[in-house]
């Protein structure tokens, strides 16, 4: 799940972001922002959270099965 600081800080990522338009510090309120932008960088940041997630269970996964192709898998794979 994302917290409140990845959304703000997808919303500060977004190029329809002015470095002069004002954005409320104590929420995720802005004038100028691509909704569809926005949306596509969230969905980005969470396949990224649930790929790492994923590769952690992996690597768990095969080191219950074969340590030494867990640690070359890690090794090789290492993280995101």
């Amino acid at each position: 799940m994302l917290t409140e600081h990845d959304l703000k800080m997808v919303l500060m990522d977004c190029k329809c972001q002015s470095p002069n338009s004002p954005v409320d510090p104590n929420g995720l309120y802005t004038d100028n922002l691509d909704i569809l932008e926005f949306g596509r960088k969230v969905e980005e940041k969470v396949a990224r959270m649930y790929a790492r997630k994923e590769r952690e269970l992996c690597i768990e996964f095969v080191q219950s099965i074969n340590p030494l192709v867990a640690l070359a898998l890690t090794e090789k794979r290492g993280g995101m």
